[in-house]
């Protein structure tokens, strides 16, 4: 299935391709591939077929509370979950879903992310740490402290770790090290953060996107996003475009460039809460609808 990829020409024309419902949604996230989509939640995580429509295959259930944050590997064979449970998942789709327990928080995990080559896992929890796990052993490695509250978002970029936390402030730290490089503030604690090559953009409960340089920490650019708070972003995957969505239920879209907003979606009822790109772009919602949107051929 070809679709045309979203551009900041026809960013501002996006229709919905497709729905489906799913309880209360935490995070989703596309597959590698793009033709499968994750979706994290209260049950566990829902794995949704995508062919044009969202056919629901299976749920990968077991933790003892709701998922909270969600990571896919490269090739789409290993899903991380982290749990209010403060545990951690790592299933095998290979296996059929067989799982993995990873055990050392103390409070729940919400987010996780794969390196880029697949041998590390980062966590961030309502402990306050961040630990870095070997994927293949699922022994911890390093744990990664300095935030002065809970940690919301973790995001690998390049040879360093970016994190954010309800103490206002973005992270990026050194991972062979082990030591915090630079310190990032925002005006409101950090919901959520995106990389693109040398690129982060976060989002915060003050509402704005702001986009950073990695290698200097400059700030290039700050743009209010959503009345009563961002809650997700997400980079196109060609870099040049942004997502983000809110409590204010609509999902923008900007110009990554210059932060020029290039498109606007409303048809959520509540606020939503998180947004990922692909050839199509997914969202999912207080309201408990996952959507598909995308550019009509």
């Amino acid at each position: 299935m070809t679709q045309p990829p979203i551009t900041s020409e026809n960013a501002g024309q996006l229709t919905e391709f497709a729905r489906a419902t799913r309880g209360w949604i935490t995070e989703i996230r596309w597959s590698p591939n793009g033709r499968a989509l994750a979706v994290a939640g209260a049950t566990g995580v829902a794995l949704f077929a995508f062919d044009g429509n969202l056919t629901l295959r299976g749920v990968l259930e077991g933790h003892e509370s709701h998922v909270k944050g969600m990571a896919i590997n490269s090739d789409g064979t290993l899903i991380a979950s982290g749990s209010a449970d403060t545990t951690i998942r790592l299933w095998d789709l290979k296996l059929g879903g067989k799982f993995t327990v990873l055990r050392g928080h103390t409070d729940a995990v919400n987010a996780v992310a794969f390196s880029a080559d697949d041998a590390l896992l980062a966590s961030g929890s309502g402990d306050k740490t961040i630990r870095l796990w070997d994927v293949a052993s699922g022994q911890t490695r390093t744990i990664l402290q300095g935030h002065t509250d809970e940690i919301t978002c973790v995001a690998f970029c390049r040879q360093l770790l970016a994190s954010g936390s309800w103490d206002k402030t973005l992270r990026l730290w050194d991972i062979e090290l082990g030591i915090c490089r630079a310190i990032l503030q925002h005006d409101d604690w950090v919901r959520d953060l995106a990389v693109h090559n040398s690129l982060i953009a976060s989002v915060s409960k003050d509402g704005n996107l702001r986009l950073w340089d990695v290698e200097s920490g400059e700030l290039h650019y700050q743009v209010m996003g959503h009345e009563g708070g961002s809650d997700g972003v997400s980079f196109s995957p060609d870099g040049t475009l942004l997502a983000t969505c809110g409590r204010d239920t609509l999902i923008k879209i900007w110009n990554a460039a210059d932060g020029q907003q290039v498109g606007l979606i409303e048809g959520h009822e509540k606020p939503v809460l998180s947004v990922d790109f692909g050839a199509y772009l997914a969202s999912g919602s207080g309201d408990n609808m996952v959507r598909i949107w995308g550019v009509q051929s």
